[in-house]
Parts: structure tokens; C-alpha cells; sequence
């Protein structure tokens, strides 16, 4: 965010993540609130249908209070050869789909975070630099434990939420969904998604052993960018602010460090 940013005076959004280290983060903003700059970091993620599901599940206390939480995102397939799998670029595959991730874990479990740990793998795809299979866990003050793994040799799908309360679970579901249409010739051509490509079915078990389907919220339209032109114009503060941008920074940190250290529980700065 120089020259062509804050340094010119303009208000800025940039993609996740923030930064790759937490020093890069504090400079920005400390820089943003000396000028009365934004500089804000797109979490679309956090407006997903799915998210915002369990979020209002949890809201409304139909899990009681949440102690458990795992999310997956990947499956089993060569990576992207564009800039996510280069991890001198993206910070690594933690920092590529955790910038999401971690930012949908700590806006639901707000407490604070007493370590990190993180373990990496790689094992097969040797023409990318990204680990092949990632895991971190946070474990908060509280006692709570959220894990999220990110893997590209995951040949068995987890579930992509798995949520447990004292009064109750969400499990989300991968689903399989493909783009019907015709090729040049007119035949007919199915084009599968990737399962992060479809938003998963969220479903609530509650401890009477009932399942119930949870219907999507209904959409906000642009609802990040609504967010910022409110905030710039009438001074409504935004649901994602670059303070939580920086936090969610600040766990990856952690968690690469932790990987390093061979999984050694890491207090996040």
C-alpha cells in the first residue's frame, strides 16, 4: 500500500491476505489511521451462504455453546499453477484459503487465542512450492478448539464444517454440482466443480437426534462493498474492518511458524 495508495491519499481494499507477516500489517495500519485512510482487506468469504447459516444457528443458541469446530477445504488434485501455489508469493497454502477460513473461525469464536499449532506435508506435487496437506489448530482461552485443514491429497472428502455445541452440531456437506452447456459443435459438455466451487448443505443435529436442514440467509447484495460506501460516506462502522484482517494475519503467522518448529503450540502476536 504505497506509492499507488495510501501514499497518494487514496482509501484502499486490497485481496486477503492483508500482509504476510504481522510487522507489514501494523505499518498499514498505523499509516491508514494517521491519514484517516481505509484500507480494508476483501473477506467475501465472510458473506458466504453457508457461514452465514451457522453463524445465525450459533446466534439464535441452537448449539449452546460452541467448543468444537473443524473446517476442510480441498480434495485430491494437482494445485492451481498460478501465484496461490507459490508460497514465496501467497505465504503458502495456509495463508491462501485460511485468509478465508480463519476470518469466518474468529468472527464466530471472537475469544481470545492462547496458541497455534500447525503441521504441513509434502509428499507429492513437487512442481509447486505450496505444502501439499496443511493443518492448524487454535485453541482459545476459553478451552475451544478449532482446526482447518487444507489438502490436495485428500482423496476422501472431510466435511466442510463440523461444528459442535453443548446443545447441539452443524455438519456441512460437500455437494456435487456441475455447469451443463454445449461445446462449439453442439454436443453436450458437463463441466464438474471443484467441491469449494458449491456452497456445502448445512444441516443442525440437535441433541434430541433430530437433523435439520438450515436454509441459506437470504442474500445481501454487494454486501462488503455496501459496508465501505456506507462507512465512507455516513461513518457506519463496517462488519470487516482491517484490525480483524490483521489478527487473521496474525494466526497464519503462527501456524507457519509452528510448521516449522515441527508443531510446537505458538502464541500469536
Amino acid at each position: 500500500m504505497g506509492p499507488g495508495g495510501l501514499g497518494a491519499g487514496k482509501h484502499v481494499v486490497v485481496e486477503k491476505p492483508m500482509a504476510l507477516t504481522t510487522d507489514e500489517c501494523d505499518a498499514i495500519l498505523a499509516r491508514s489511521g494517521a491519514s484517516g485512510l481505509a484500507a480494508l482487506v476483501y473477506q467475501n468469504r465472510r458473506f458466504d451462504p453457508d457461514f452465514r447459516a451457522l453463524k445465525e444457528a450459533a446466534r439464535a443458541g441452537l448449539l449452546g455453546e460452541i467448543f468444537h469446530l473443524e473446517a476442510f477445504v480441498g480434495g485430491y488434485s494437482h494445485p492451481c499453477n498460478f501465484w496461490h501455489s507459490d508460497e514465496a508469493v501467497s505465504g503458502g497454502a495456509l495463508f491462501d484459503w485460511g485468509s478465508h477460513i480463519i476470518d469466518q473461525v474468529l468472527d464466530l469464536v471472537p475469544d481470545e487465542v492462547e496458541y497455534v499449532t500447525a503441521l504441513e506435508h509434502k509428499r507429492h506435487w513437487i512442481d509447486v512450492t505450496n505444502a501439499d496437506h496443511s493443518r492448524m489448530t487454535l485453541v482459545f482461552a476459553g478451552g475451544q478448539e478449532a482446526t482447518f485443514i487444507h489438502s490436495d491429497l485428500a482423496a476422501a472428502l472431510k466435511p466442510r464444517w463440523y461444528v459442535l455445541g453443548t446443545r447441539g452440531a452443524v455438519v456441512g456437506e460437500w455437494r456435487s454440482a456441475s455447469v451443463i452447456g454445449r461445446s462449439p459443435v453442439g454436443t453436450l459438455v458437463e463441466d464438474v466443480l471443484a467441491p469449494a466451487d458449491a456452497p456445502p448443505t448445512m444441516t443442525l443435529h440437535s441433541a434430541d437426534g433430530s437433523v435439520t436442514l438450515l436454509s441459506p440467509p437470504v442474500a445481501e447484495p454487494h454486501p462488503f462493498h455496501a459496508d465501505l460506501a456506507l462507512w465512507l460516506r455516513y461513518g457506519f462502522r463496517p462488519r470487516v474492518r482491517g484490525e480483524q484482517s490483521r489478527r487473521v494475519v496474525s494466526m497464519l503467522e503462527a501456524a507457519r511458524e509452528s510448521a516449522i518448529l515441527g508443531g510446537a503450540a505458538v502464541k500469536p502476536s
